[in-house]
C-alpha cells in the first residue's frame, strides 16, 4: 500500500510538472526568426501595393504584429519614401514620353491638317485645322509654358529666402553664445 501511494504521488507530481510547462508552438510563422533585408523590402513594397498590413502579412508570410512593429521604425519609412520616389520618377518619364508623342501628333496636324475620309473619291484628304482649335491649342500650350518658366524662378526665390533665414539663425546663435564684456569702473564724484 505504501508503495502504491508513492507511485501515485510521483505520477501526480510529473503530471503537474508537465502541465505547468509552457507549450511551444509548432507553427513556423510564430517562432522568433531573423528577417533578411530582402524580405523587409518585399514587405514594404507589398504594403505600398496593397495598402493593408493584414493583406501584406498574408502575402509575405510575415506575422502581422511584426509588420506593425516594423511600420513604426525609421528604415520602414525610408524604404517607403525611396520606393515612392522611384515610382514618381518612373511615372514622370512615362508622362514625358506620352506628352512628346502628343505634341508631335498635334504639330503634325497643325502643319498638314486633320485627316478626313472623302466618300466621293474614297481617299483620305487633309483639311486645315479650324481657327478656334488652333487658338485653343496655342493658349493651352502658352499657359503651360509660362507655368514651367515661373516654377524655377519661384524655387530660386524660396532658396534665397531659406539661405537668408539660415544666415540669420547662425547670427542669432553667435550673438547668444558670445561672451558679454563687462567694464568695471569706479564711481568718482566731482565737486
Amino acid at each position: 500500500m505504501l508503495l502504491q501511494t508513492r507511485l501515485l504521488n510521483n505520477q501526480l507530481r510529473l503530471l503537474r510538472k508537465n502541465n505547468m510547462r509552457r507549450k511551444t508552438s509548432h507553427d513556423r510563422r510564430y517562432k522568433k526568426s531573423v528577417w533578411t533585408q530582402n524580405q523587409k523590402l518585399q514587405a514594404v513594397s507589398t504594403y505600398l501595393m496593397l495598402g493593408s498590413m493584414a493583406e501584406t502579412a498574408i502575402v509575405t508570410g510575415i506575422p502581422l504584429p511584426t509588420l506593425k512593429t516594423w511600420k513604426t521604425t525609421d528604415w520602414f519609412k525610408e524604404y517607403c519614401l525611396q520606393l515612392q520616389s522611384e515610382d514618381i520618377q518612373l511615372m514622370d518619364s512615362n508622362l514625358k514620353r506620352v506628352i512628346n508623342k502628343a505634341l508631335k501628333a498635334t504639330e503634325e496636324r497643325l502643319d498638314a491638317g486633320d485627316a478626313q475620309f472623302d466618300q466621293k473619291t474614297g481617299e483620305i484628304i487633309r483639311i486645315p485645322v479650324k481657327a478656334h482649335v488652333a487658338l485653343k491649342i496655342t493658349t493651352d500650350l502658352m499657359t503651360k509654358q509660362q507655368k514651367l518658366l515661373d516654377n524655377p524662378v519661384k524655387e530660386q526665390v524660396e532658396k534665397t529666402i531659406d539661405d537668408r533665414l539660415l544666415k540669420l539663425s547662425e547670427e542669432f546663435a553667435r550673438f547668444a553664445n558670445a561672451k558679454r564684456n563687462t567694464i568695471e569702473a569706479e564711481v568718482i564724484e566731482i565737486k
